[in-house]
């Protein structure tokens, strides 16, 4: 029996999607009999709670739910009030969520073994594989965190507190009960070393960093594998891997396979129902009216000067509804007649990235202000993922 973590508190209804999203990857690739342990509080909706029992019982396994709020609540509570410090510094979105995983050596200590997962996982292999890995001395299991080996900064690294090699992304965890149980109150200790030593940007994976670091066991970065990383090095085949999709990496780009994976998970779960498209549709209706909206505002009453590719004219034409006297130039002819504009105009560029790059950085030489002068028109056509997520996360 594999015994699965997952934390989640849910005050708009909309996240815990991403908790059954994570959860059917596992059950689709696992024989082995599950059984989930979610941890939350009472923002979990009946809807949700009756979603999760659903897909636990389509795939034959089985869950348990943890109310954390009820069994911990005074003290998170009392924690929060004794430490006001960080009232407007935890990072927008975060919630008591964050602080369950340093409950879990309390509220589950008949689980032997567990595996913690965040809910922002996609679990594209066997999670027994993982299930079977040694664990450290400490009792902790983890992958090295891949951004920080890179050389990007960690606090708690800078100052001295953690081994930079050593320093482990805390989304997937496989945990000793035993033995990880045995540094009592870790919520409060935990709270008091960020206070003591002005931490904030990673709290709870911080204070795991900090008691279970020295000894922990540093697992292949297959089982923790950042999505926004694997993109960023232009890699787009999919592996036999944990797929980490950390800073909502989630968008509508069916081309690319990551999101794909994403989406052909969701896409068999009871979230994935008629309502939810119509939350969806409402939200991107909503995104792009904002867009326009930006648009609106930096081109009002001036005349626009338009710059694209000379296949395209009739399509921005269209799109934009230039005006008589407004114009459309390929760059070389922007580059033949010169950049000088007349009061009252403003450029806008429809040109691939790294040529309006090119672009912006001699405007700028030459004294004109993104914004007021020239606009990159692209933002009005591009997918954008981080809108794309907001709109899912919001449905």
């Amino acid at each position: 029996m594999i015994h699965l973590c997952y934390a989640v508190s849910d005050k708009k209804g909309t996240y815990t999607k991403l908790v059954g999203t994570s959860l059917r990857s596992v059950f689709v690739h696992t024989e082995e009999w599950v059984t989930v342990h979610l941890l939350h509080d009472h923002s979990l909706s009946e809807d949700n709670r009756r979603y999760l029992m659903q897909l636990v019982r389509n795939y034959g396994q089985q869950i348990i739910f943890h109310n954390l709020e009820r069994e911990y609540g005074d003290r998170l509570q009392r924690m929060e009030q004794e430490n006001k410090w960080m009232e407007g510094q935890i990072k927008p979105g975060q919630s008591w969520a964050i602080w369950f995983r340093l409950l879990a050596g309390e509220a589950l200590a008949d689980a032997k073994r567990l595996i913690y997962l965040d809910a922002d996982t996609i679990v594209n292999m066997d999670i027994k594989e993982l299930w079977e890995e040694e664990i450290g001395a400490n009792g902790l299991a983890a992958v090295p965190d891949q951004v920080i080996q890179e050389g990007h900064c960690s606090f708690l690294v800078k100052k001295g507190l953690c081994e930079e090699k050593r320093y482990f992304n805390s989304g997937v965890l496989l945990l000793d009960m035993t033995v990880f149980a045995k540094e009592k109150n870790l919520l409060e200790r935990g709270v008091a070393f960020l206070k003591k030593h002005e931490l904030i940007d990673y709290p709870d994976q911080d204070i795991l960093n900090y008691f279970y670091g020295a000894d922990c066991r540093l697992l292949p970065d297959k089982y923790n594998t950042l999505v926004n990383w694997e993109m960023g090095k232009r890699r787009n085949e999919l592996e036999s891997r944990i797929y980490h999709y950390a800073n909502k990496q989630y968008a509508f780009d069916y081309g690319n396979n990551y999101h794909r994976l994403f989406l052909d998970n969701f896409a068999a779960t009871p979230w994935c129902n008629a309502d939810f498209f119509c939350r969806l549709a409402h939200n991107i209706q909503q995104n792009a009216r904002s867009k326009l909206l930006v648009y609106a505002n930096l081109t009002a009453g001036r005349k626009r000067i338009v710059v694209g590719p000379d296949k395209e004219e009739e399509k921005y034409r269209k799109m934009l509804m230039l005006r008589e006297g407004e114009r459309y130039l390929t760059a070389a002819e922007l580059h033949a007649q010169g950049m000088n504009l007349a009061a009252g105009e403003i450029l806008i560029f429809f040109l691939p990235y790294e040529s309006f790059v090119q672009v912006k950085k001699h405007l700028e030489s030459c004294g004109a202000v993104e914004g007021i002068h020239f606009i990159n028109g692209m933002i009005l056509t591009a997918p954008d993922a981080q809108q794309d997520a907001k709109a899912f996360l919001d449905a």
